[in-house]
This record gives C-alpha cells, structure tokens and sequence, in this order.
C-alpha cells in the first residue's frame, strides 16, 4: 500500500501526461534548475516514463547571475548522467537595465532558449503556490481575465513551438517538499529566494503568509480562481472567433485578417477591444495597455480617413472601408495619423 506524499504527486502529474496525450512516440524535455521543485519533477518523469514510454531529456539554464551557478551546473549535469538523461546545457546573458528588473530579464532570457529546445513537450516545475503567487501578483498589476488565468497545466503544441505542460501545477509546496525527503532527493538552494526586494519573494514570504492568516486557505482558493478565470477566458476567445469570422471580409498577407470597417464598428466597445486583444495574440503580439488601445479604437471610430495607429510593434491600419493589424511600417504609402 501506497503512504506519505508520493502517491498523491505521482497520481496528480500521471493524470496531466494522460490529459495531454503523451505517449511512447513524444519527447519530453524537463527544465532543470537544480531546486526542489525541478527535481521532484525530473524524479516524478523519471518514474513515470516507463508507464508513458516517452522519451526523457532535460535542459539547464546558467544564468550567471549568482556565485554557485557553476556548481548548480554540474549538480545537474551529475544528477542526469547519474540517471542516464540527457541534459542540455544553456548559457545566457541577462540584461542589467531590463525594465522589469533581473527577475523578469531572467525570465524571459530562460524561456528564450528553452523554447529552442527540440522536444515535443516542454515540462516546467510550477506548482499550486506559484500560481496562487502569479495570480496574485498579476491582480496587483491589474491584469484582465485572459492575465488572470495565469498558467495553465496544459499548452498544447503550436507549429514551431513544443507544447507545455506542468504536471505539478495542482499539487502545493509542502506536498513536493515532503516527496523530495521521502525520496531522498537532494537539491539545491537558491539564496536570492529569500531576498524580499524581488516582488516574488515578497509575495511568497511576507503578503501571502499575513492574508493566510484571515484567510487559510487564501493559496488554493487563489488557484482555484486562475481556473474560473481561465474558463471565462475561453469563453471571451470563442466570442472573439465568432465577431472575427462576421467582421472580417478578406484575407491579407502571413496570415492577417482584413475587416470590414462598418462591420467592426457595429461591434460594442468591449467586443471591439476583446477583438483587437485576440487578434493581436493570433498573431503573436502581446495586448497593447488598455489606454492604448481605448485610444486607437476611438480614433478608428471618429475618423473616417487612412489611419496608422501603433499597438506596440503591430499597428492598426484603415484605409477604403478595410481595418487591419499588421506589424509597423508594412502598411500603406500614405502619410500615417500618429496619437
């Protein structure tokens, strides 16, 4: 008989490789920092690969930020040789003057390379109290419902990209702590987790604890929220879809729908902005804020003339009754009205 927390880990990550279809014919790469919670995961797919029959690599990111990232390095590159993984070993450079500081450079440098990766799913190591953090920590920044529905434990591939999964995303950190002394796991710690002037660090150590304390269960409910918001989500992509498919009237180049004018004014406001929003991520864009685009969309609205309105690196073009979102400076020839 099964006790302790390794059944309850094992069952919960089984049941997302079985969700997302992994078989004996997939890849699976795990993204290995050498903390707790990476190798709880490499040790969960490890176990579990004989069930699956998928193929098992593992890639680590130095970012060479911290003194130890060296022995972090060889930590992994023993672990997996140890268990006969293969590992792939990335260096990269982290911009100092990021705007969203060194966490959010070290992420987006990590994520980057990691997507190079030739694998048929990405698994990462996120747990419950991560996305309880994220979805607070996007609240905070006022993120709208598609921001809110943080992580998901299932990505599905998207041609060239690999899919994501993350098979921990329902299990909670004392369970992957206890799963790692059962086993016996060794890891490494990170000492900048600890540092409170990281946003993340301060949410982790010292918000969440003091809202648990008139709220307990403020982690799972946190969670659980992410999913409601990630359903509504849904639900605002299929209205996108349907109000994509009545307004546009042609096909434009690499993809790009070319819409009526008329027909997309008839839409309300905040089906317009959801419209643009989704259109934008087909695309591979992220949102404009929501001052920029309340502001396109009001001059799309009061001016009937060739326009040129920026949304990041896209921008809104309208020319003869046609609207379309294309990258800047692949409009047209006229002189552009700027805001």
């Amino acid at each position: 008989m099964r006790t302790g927390a390794l059944p309850a880990v094992l069952d919960a990550a089984a049941a997302t490789l079985a969700a997302a279809g992994v078989g004996s014919c997939h890849r699976l790469c795990c993204a290995l920092s050498g903390g707790i919670d990476s190798i709880v995961l490499l040790d969960v797919l490890d176990v579990l690969r004989q069930r699956f029959g998928y193929a098992l690599e593992a890639a680590h990111v130095h970012h060479g930020l911290n003194p130890a990232a060296d022995e972090w390095q060889d930590f992994c590159a023993d672990l997996c040789d140890r268990r006969g993984i293969p590992l792939h070993g990335f260096k990269v450079v982290v911009a100092c003057d990021h705007p969203g500081g060194p966490e959010e450079a070290a992420r987006m440098a990590r994520h980057a390379v990691l997507s190079r990766v030739a694998c048929d799913w990405l698994v990462l190591g996120h747990h419950r109290d991560d996305q309880a953090e994220t979805v607070l920590f996007r609240l905070l920044r006022g993120a709208g419902v598609r921001g809110m529905a943080a992580m998901a434990a299932i990505e599905p591939p998207e041609v060239p990209s690999s899919g994501r999964l993350r098979p921990l995303l329902g299990t909670g950190r004392e369970e992957i702590l206890a799963y790692a002394r059962e086993k016996n796991l060794g890891w490494v710690d990170d000492a900048s987790n600890a540092d409170l002037r990281f946003t993340r660090n301060d949410l982790r150590h010292r918000i969440l604890p003091a809202i648990e304390t008139r709220f307990p269960a403020a982690r799972q409910t946190l969670a659980r929220a992410a999913a409601h918001f990630r359903e509504a989500a849904g639900l605002l992509d299929e209205l996108a879809q349907a109000d994509a498919a009545a307004t546009a009237c042609e096909d434009g180049e690499g993809g790009q729908r070319v819409f009526s004018r008329a027909s997309l004014l008839g839409l309300s406001p905040a089906r317009l902005a959801n419209l643009f929003r989704w259109e934008l991520q087909r695309l591979g864009m992220k949102p404009p804020t929501t001052a920029r685009l309340a502001e396109a969309l009001r001059q799309l609205r009061a001016t009937p003339g060739p326009l040129c309105l920026p949304l990041g690196d896209f921008a809104c073009y309208s020319r003869r009754g046609r609207v379309w979102l294309a990258p800047k400076n692949q409009g047209f020839p006229e002189q552009p009205v700027h805001f």
